[in-house]
């Protein structure tokens, strides 16, 4: 062996005795058919081949053409690219419409029903004479002495007066009241401005009043009906009814105010009917022998003293007058 250690052609192993290498066993002498020049002694899994790596890619595949004999280098293929963009395949089925093509394709179809219908019932919709169809029902035959003016008749003119009929009724608020004098004007406990005017005599509340200071005793208050009126009964709230509250404390006027005690109603024919009032707060009324008149008089003939305790005031309070009749 000239001195120098004898190794295998093909792996570079140390040649023994024998005609094989006992590491790859290729046969000793023979050259490989590409030689490999090894530098020093190395596992096979550690050879480099000379192939650029970055260009190649290592394949098992099947395909591949089988290696030389006595080779063990691997088939190697080009590394794969990735696919390109593929056009959408035109015998595909498309997906199926949204339900927003529904919806507009049904409500279109609505609107061609109801122009469909539209047409139908009217004719097309054309410009015929509406007199060229034949009337459905025939027309009312009018009589030579039937008017052939289409205004309607005029409406009896209605009296401006309150026409009262049936059973009798209060005519008091249609009357106007008035008295020669009253209390000034006040203010109650929740700040609110408070008249003591004639007018409040038929406004139809008892928690409102006409008053007036002291002894009211002699004064006449007048009551003014739109028309005759036949009246068949009279009557009035004789005090100030109305009870108000102050940090819990109740105020009554009807016991604090004096009170009217009798009266004399007088009417337009010079009669006249008496009345006297008793402690209620609510309407007291008598029945009167029927008189038609315009003009009521209420004379006051009695009244009572002044009440006591915190409500107490040295006035003639009347709440509201009852007028009971009917006009016609």
């Amino acid at each position: 062996m000239n001195g120098q250690t004898e190794r295998c052609a093909h792996c570079g192993t140390p040649a023994t005795d024998g005609r094989f290498c006992t590491n790859c066993g290729a046969e000793l002498g023979t050259e490989p058919t590409n030689p490999r020049v090894w530098t020093s002694p190395t596992d096979t899994a550690e050879r480099v081949y000379d192939v650029p790596a970055p260009a190649y890619v290592a394949s098992s595949s099947s395909s591949s053409p089988a290696p030389s004999s006595g080779t063990r280098s691997p088939t190697v293929h080009r590394a794969q690219e990735p696919p390109a963009y593929l056009a959408p395949d035109p015998s595909r089925p498309r997906p199926g419409m949204g339900p927003g093509v529904w919806i507009g394709l049904a409500a279109a179809m609505v609107v061609v029903l109801v122009l469909g219908g539209f047409l139908l019932l009217h004719g097309g919709g054309g410009g015929d004479d509406p007199s060229s169809s034949p009337q459905l029902v025939p027309e009312t035959q009018r009589s030579p002495s039937s008017p052939t003016s289409s205004e309607p008749p005029s409406p009896t003119a209605s009296s401006p007066s309150i026409q009262v009929q049936g059973p009798p009724t209060n005519v008091a608020g249609f009357a106007q009241a008035s008295a020669p004098t009253h209390a000034p004007a006040g203010v109650d406990f929740d700040g609110r401005t408070v008249t003591y005017e004639a007018s409040n005599l038929v406004d139809g509340r008892n928690d409102t009043c006409w008053r007036t200071p002291g002894d009211a005793t002699g004064t006449e208050l007048t009551f003014r009906l739109d028309q005759p009126t036949r009246l068949t009964r009279v009557g009035l709230v004789n005090g100030y009814s109305k009870i108000a509250y102050s940090h819990g404390r109740a105020y009554d006027w009807y016991k604090g105010n004096r009170r009217v005690l009798s009266v004399a109603w007088v009417f337009d024919d010079g009669s006249s009917v008496t009345q006297s009032f008793g402690n209620n707060r609510g309407m007291q009324q008598t029945a009167i022998k029927p008189v038609t008149t315009s003009t009521v008089t209420l004379r006051i003939t009695s009244v009572s003293p002044p009440g006591k305790g915190r409500a107490a005031r040295d006035e003639t309070a009347i709440s509201e007058v009852l007028l009971l009749g009917r006009t016609g």
